[in-house]
């Protein structure tokens, strides 16, 4: 099986997903072969055993089959426990939100709980992305946490307000929104990140990635 410089680059995980998912069709392939075969030539000898060809075939298709749904499942849970905020990537790859943090966010400084915890926090503002008022109270309910807590918390660990945060979250999503070709205009991408005035949000996403939201669609329409 030849695997390109993508595979090569992708996670275990992914590339384990993607080996068991090649070998599903040939296999199933290979065993009904096997099936015309083995039936011919060993039908005598599973006779005198009282064993049907039948139930030797599907019961080996079965133990295989339930085989690759583990390994599945074991690697789709792996991939999950690798998951990382996507502040993380956001911060090592944009000086201005570096300098945002004053370039002090270390990942490996954080526990596996607090890592936990900013994966909440991000999948519930995620949630709530499109409204223009994300309500701290309602977000630190969702996080068990009081508005002063879930304050002291975020800067503890990534330095950064949560009004702060949540605008980089905001911003990279716009990015993103950009870069899949989800929206023909600014407008549309600023309300769907929950910016209502599209000058103050292509003046904020320029500042963040240091070109305007303009610019970077027009861009990637040539």
């Amino acid at each position: 099986m030849n695997l390109d410089k993508k595979d090569i680059n992708d996670s275990s995980s992914d590339v384990l997903i993607q080996l068991i998912k090649n070998i599903e069709t040939p296999l199933a392939s290979i065993i009904e072969a096997n099936k015309k075969f083995s039936t011919l030539n060993t039908i005598n000898a599973l006779n005198s055993l009282s064993v049907k060809p039948n139930e030797v075939i599907l019961s080996s298709s079965q133990e295989i089959a339930n085989l690759i749904e583990e390994v599945v499942k074991l690697a789709s849970g792996n991939k999950e426990a690798e998951r990382i905020p996507l502040i993380y990537k956001i911060y090592h790859s944009n000086e201005c939100v570096k300098s945002m943090c004053n370039n002090e966010i270390n990942p490996r400084k954080i526990s596996k709980q607090d890592t936990s915890w900013l994966l909440n926090l991000e999948d519930e503002v995620y949630k709530n992305i499109k409204h223009k008022d994300l309500n701290l109270y309602d977000l630190s309910y969702k996080l068990a946490v009081s508005e002063r807590q879930l304050h002291r918390k975020i800067k503890s660990l990534l330095h950064l307000t949560p009004n702060k945060y949540i605008r980089v979250l905001r911003l990279h999503k716009a990015k993103q929104c950009i870069d899949d070709y989800l929206y023909d205009t600014i407008s549309q991408i600023s309300y769907a990140v929950g910016y209502y005035d599209t000058h103050y949000f292509s003046k904020l996403f320029k500042q963040q990635y240091s070109v305007s939201p303009k610019e970077l669609l027009n861009s990637r329409r040539l």
